[in-house]
């Protein structure tokens, strides 16, 4: 199974995967697959998200997905969307990193 419908099958069925379900597992199992890819899975994913922001090039990814999510709001943290945003953030994590990797996955 190719990494795009791993992520979406991770998504509909977290338990499956060891996960609770909730935005920081679902990050950190997503760096635990970039790791398994010596770093490439998500090179250029933070450009691509500040891209979408117009700024924060330098941020981690996991904020720059978290400040999309809750725009117009101010967020400073990964942990700014836990808790009744968190559902909000999750699908937006899962759409941002999907049309990435979409984008990129026949390259790596």
């Amino acid at each position: 199974m190719e990494f795009p419908q791993i992520l979406s099958d991770v998504k509909r069925r977290p338990g499956a995967y060891g996960l609770d379900g909730g935005y920081r597992e679902f990050v950190a199992f997503i760096n635990g697959a970039n790791a398994a890819h010596q770093g490439r899975l998500l090179q250029g994913f933070s450009s691509f998200l500040a891209g979408k922001l117009g700024e924060g090039e330098n941020l981690y990814w996991s904020l720059l997905v978290a400040k999309i999510s809750m725009a117009p709001h101010l967020v400073s943290s990964p942990d700014d969307v836990l808790g009744s945003n968190e559902g909000v953030a999750i699908e937006c994590l899962f759409r941002e990193i999907l049309e990435f990797l979409e984008q990129r996955w026949p390259l790596l």
